[in-house]
């Protein structure tokens, strides 16, 4: 595409002033040597004026405490989702933390800290760790799955 063809569709924009300045500078500087797109800018000038003076349409009044109230909505869902996903991080932390820190605790109150690291513990904590997590891996199941319908059900809602 040539210079002028592109100068040339900026001309209603120009008339309008709602171009940058660097574009603004680029056509004031062609229509200086170019007379048809001076006389179509001149063109443009009126139309541009008169649809100034138009007023500005308004939303209605329950359009704009619909949209706000939409807004608000997905903020809010936002927000407890984000709030939602920290409490289960901190949950699932501590629940880790509680279940790896409760077996040497439970040595240690009993008296058998020293069988600790024996071969013994190694099948024991193996399946305890398996047991462990697969407890972890319903109830994770079961809170997504819950997550899902709480969704479902505040979207007919």
């Amino acid at each position: 595409m040539r210079e002028h063809d592109k100068i040339r569709e900026l001309l209603a924009l120009a008339a309008a002033d709602a171009l940058t300045s660097a574009e603004q500078e680029q056509v004031a500087e062609h229509v200086r040597s170019c007379i048809a797109c001076s006389n179509e800018l001149g063109a443009w000038r009126p139309i541009a004026s008169e649809l100034r003076r138009l007023p500005t349409p308004q939303p209605s009044s329950w359009l704009v405490q619909a949209t706000l109230a939409r807004a608000e909505a997905k903020i809010t869902e936002q927000a407890e989702r984000d709030w939602n996903r920290r409490v289960m991080i901190f949950v699932l932390s501590f629940a880790w933390l509680l279940t790896i820190a409760s077996w040497p605790a439970f040595h240690f109150l009993s008296g058998r800290f020293g069988t600790l690291l024996g071969p013994p513990f190694s099948h024991t904590w193996i399946s305890f760790a398996a047991f462990t997590a697969l407890g972890w891996l319903a109830g994770g199941v079961a809170a997504v799955m819950l997550a899902i319908r709480l969704r479902g059900e505040r979207r007919l809602a």
